[in-house]
């Protein structure tokens, strides 16, 4: 898995389609966390918004069927993301903004989303293959 991390607006999917350029027979098609369900998700080749993702997820309105979802935790389903996500396409590009910088939320959900994406974040760093981070669209390989 690759992950491309940047602030909103830094010019991330743009460096996806330049870095990966002729190695994706396939295009790009890309998977949306703002809107995708949690199978397209999951099985995704180039999944942006990991961010919007995880809120939907957290808020209830994405996640695994309801009959899977009966009982488990919010803690659960995000370690269920986690590694569905990490078992699915070995050749995934996950692109996220950063959160976790700035002013801290007010509200207790805001703050709770914003960790818990990072701790996410950190996880699957640990386990990508290559971990990138882009500003103004020059991307800087951190793993």
């Amino acid at each position: 898995m690759i992950l491309v991390t940047g602030g909103s607006s830094q010019g991330k999917r743009e460096f996806v389609r330049q870095y990966l350029g002729e190695q994706d027979a396939d295009g790009f098609v890309w998977t949306e966390g703002e809107k995708a369900s949690w199978e397209e998700f999951m099985d995704g080749r180039f999944c942006r918004d990991f961010q919007l993702f995880v809120r939907r997820v957290m808020e209830g309105s994405a996640g695994p069927s309801c009959r899977e979802r009966k009982g488990l935790s919010t803690d659960q389903i995000l370690e269920q993301l986690l590694e569905e996500l990490l078992a699915g396409p070995k050749n995934r590009v996950l692109v996220t903004d950063e959160i976790g910088c700035g002013i801290v939320p007010a509200e207790a959900f805001e703050r709770l989303y914003r960790e818990e994406t990072g701790r996410l974040c950190c996880r699957i760093a640990g386990e990508a293959e290559e971990v990138w981070r882009v500003c103004c669209g020059a991307g800087m390989r951190i793993k």
